[in-house]
């Protein structure tokens, strides 16, 4: 048998094997990052396909997003939920929260996603415990472990627990110019703490930065 050399994926890797972007996709991605000028930090392709696999396994009827960005990783979650679930995301940056929710009007998501502008921490506190379904962490790396903290008792029981970044090979330069070594704890300090816990089984996924899959028993 021919020995294969897999590599991490890359957006070139995934549209090989899947073909190009669906045309909203496509059209949101560009716009956002050329006439936006929004950051290029978004999800990779491939981790956008795992997530809406995910959702569509979960079958979850609640999903919490911390950092929206231009909503690029909503829309995957969202269009793997049925029609009765939603999804609230969460994002600190006025301008990326407006476009994040023209961008799911766009792709016909509107209806069961919503885009909060404001701190995820502050707004978090007025989710009832064991209400969520599931989450999805990509907001500042340094926050990590209060984000956990904060969505923990949120995840009811079999709940999944996503985190986006986890191993960037410590590069965070494109999401900030100051608090390398402070993502870099902080991104550490997540790992720890979902690697030990007795009610959480988690695993990694090779995605081109990596996400953390966890599992509340």
């Amino acid at each position: 048998m021919k020995h294969v050399n897999f590599e991490r994926p890359t957006n070139k890797t995934t549209r090989n094997f899947f073909g190009p972007r669906d045309p909203i996709l496509d059209e949101i991605l560009r716009s956002s990052l050329l006439q936006e000028k929004m950051p290029t930090i978004q999800i990779d392709d491939n981790a956008g396909r795992i997530l809406q696999c995910l959702v569509m396994l979960h079958k979850p009827q609640l999903i919490i997003e911390i950092g929206s960005l231009f909503g690029y990783s909503t829309i995957y979650l969202a269009r793997g939920l049925s029609k009765s679930a939603r999804i609230i995301s969460f994002e600190t940056d006025q301008n990326a929260a407006k476009l994040a929710q023209n961008n799911l009007k766009s792709a016909n998501l509107s209806a069961q996603a919503e885009v909060v502008l404001g701190d995820a921490l502050y707004h978090l506190r007025s989710i009832e415990k064991d209400s969520v379904d599931m989450v999805f962490i990509d907001g500042a790396k340094s926050a990590y472990p209060e984000y956990l903290k904060a969505v923990y008792p949120l995840l009811r029981t079999g709940g999944l627990l996503i985190a986006d970044d986890i191993f960037s090979d410590g590069d965070y330069s494109k999401e900030s110019q100051t608090e390398t070594e402070a993502e870099l704890r902080g991104i550490a300090t997540y790992n720890r703490a979902v690697a030990r816990s007795p009610r959480l089984f988690s695993a990694l996924i090779g995605t081109e930065t990596g996400l953390m899959i966890s599992v509340k028993s």
